[in-house]
């Protein structure tokens, strides 16, 4: 009989909780937020959109800044790519993001659509951004057809930020001398 109510309690805590955690994903969305209207692009994942700064929810784009090597060996800017293919998605029509979290700079993390379109997965799909936990479909295909990043070699955008981090503080640091 004792038995009998542990699994009754168990199963009671476990019910409460998973109703508490939809409710909690539930309340979440009801500050969804939608942004239409004036843009500027920033990268292949980064946008302003009427003054709020956007995060592409799920991908991950080389920085503005970082380069890609081709099979080759030759070296091109796939930062600025990246970014310039975003933004001639983006001039297909009216522009129009939503979210309802921020992430830790507090840009708005958004799903962005052109006509229908969604920015996010499309990058990914050719293959100029990488998933970042949502698109891992999309992202071996591009990989497999070998086109944007995956057409050579490339670091990952969150490697090149943490060496870019660290090849700016040896900088900040070299201009500085001891007696």
């Amino acid at each position: 009989m004792r038995r009998n109510n542990k699994i009754k309690d168990f199963l009671s805590t476990l019910l409460l909780l998973g109703g508490m955690a939809v409710s909690a994903a539930w309340l979440a969305r009801q500050n969804e937020v939608t942004l239409l209207g004036q843009y500027k692009i920033i990268d292949g994942d980064s946008l302003v959109v009427n003054g709020q700064e956007i995060r592409l929810l799920g991908i991950d784009a080389p920085e503005y800044r970082q380069m890609c090597v081709m099979e080759n060996e030759t070296s091109y800017p796939c930062g600025k790519q990246s970014r310039s293919h975003l933004s001639r998605l983006a001039k297909k029509g009216k522009l129009e993001c939503k979210g309802w979290e921020e992430d830790k700079y507090q840009r708005l993390l958004a799903i962005c659509t052109v006509n229908e379109l969604e920015l996010n997965v499309q990058m990914v799909i050719d293959g100029w951004a990488v998933s970042y936990g949502d698109y891992g479909r999309e992202e071996a295909s591009a990989k497999k057809r070998k086109i944007g990043i995956w057409k050579g070699g490339f670091e990952s955008p969150s490697t090149w930020r943490s060496n870019e981090g660290e090849r700016h503080s040896v900088n900040w640091l070299s201009k500085f001398s001891l007696w």
